[in-house]
């Protein structure tokens, strides 16, 4: 009886041991599910702004291997770049061969300066491996206000201008005080004024030497005038120049401040309010809790 028992004990052991083995060796041969095709990252980032109008590519990062040129064509007719009327913009795709996880959308031509564009990638892009994007992804982007570049290019070119034309002004005068402080900058001719004594000296009737003296007034007389104008129409060409700065920086402040109409919220007018200023009111009002 013991015996029986005994055989049948050892039965029932050598069959547990066989079904765990049995189901290892199942667990083991049995293929890990697969969750599908996944968007990681896209460059630009959803909501990201500034981007160039110009040799403008849209990098898109998925879970798995899409480098397969077989599936380019079908790929590409899952996604669309399209601006604010539904206008299509035309891409080429192109693998990178060390980041075969990478779809690089390079566009075909310019796009519009200061436009929100959406890039919208539906269900139906097919990894290497077979598997498929389950559901659709969309993005957006804006570009750069080219007009608020090209008027800071401009101002900085002014101010280039204005700063090189005084640094040249001032050197220049430096030179030439240096050189009267040595005697060798131009001596004024001392106007003379005494009649009689340049009739003594140059031995000629007073009449004459008054004529000289009145001659040489004139000439002292137009000289100083022609400097005044000068002096004013430098003046006044600098003061254009400080005008035209300031105007350019005018636009430029008037171009990158957003009015409204009415009175209300940030979030009303569509605004947002930035995550720094978010992470402050958060620290002051935990701060205050504290006290």
């Amino acid at each position: 009886m013991k015996r029986k028992a005994a055989l049948t004990a050892i039965i029932l052991i050598i069959a547990v041991l066989a079904a765990q083995v049995a189901f290892a060796d199942t667990l083991l041969i049995a293929p890990a599910p697969s969750g599908g095709l996944q968007i990681v990252k896209t460059v630009p980032a959803d909501g990201e702004s500034g981007k160039q109008i110009t040799n403008m590519a849209v990098k898109i990062v998925f879970s798995e291997d899409v480098s397969a040129e077989a599936n380019d064509e079908l790929n590409a007719a899952c996604i669309s770049i399209k601006d604010p009327s539904g206008n299509k913009q035309q891409f080429t795709i192109v693998h990178h061969p060390k980041s075969p996880n990478e779809l690089w959308c390079i566009l075909n031509g310019d796009l519009a300066a200061d436009t929100e564009y959406t890039v919208s990638v539906s269900a139906g892009v097919k990894a290497t491996s077979g598997n498929v994007l389950g559901n659709l992804y969309t993005f957006s982007f804006k570009t750069r206000n080219t007009k608020v570049d090209s008027t800071i290019s401009i101002v900085l070119t002014f101010g280039m201008m204005g700063l090189m034309f005084f640094a040249t002004a001032r050197s220049q005068n430096k030179k030439q005080e240096d050189k009267n402080a040595k005697g060798k900058g131009p001596v004024e001719k001392q106007s003379q004024t005494d009649p009689y004594r340049l009739a003594k000296e140059r031995g000629i009737s007073v009449s004459e030497a008054k004529d000289i003296i009145a001659k040489e007034k004139e000439k002292l007389d137009k000289k100083k005038a022609s400097t005044e104008k000068a002096r004013r129409k430098y003046e006044a060409e600098q003061a254009a120049r400080e005008a035209e700065i300031e105007r350019r920086l005018q636009e430029i402040h008037d171009a990158s401040v957003y009015k409204v109409k009415t009175r209300g919220s940030l979030a009303a007018h569509g605004g947002s309010i930035p995550k720094a200023v978010l992470k402050k009111q958060a620290a002051r009002r935990k701060s205050g809790k504290r006290r």
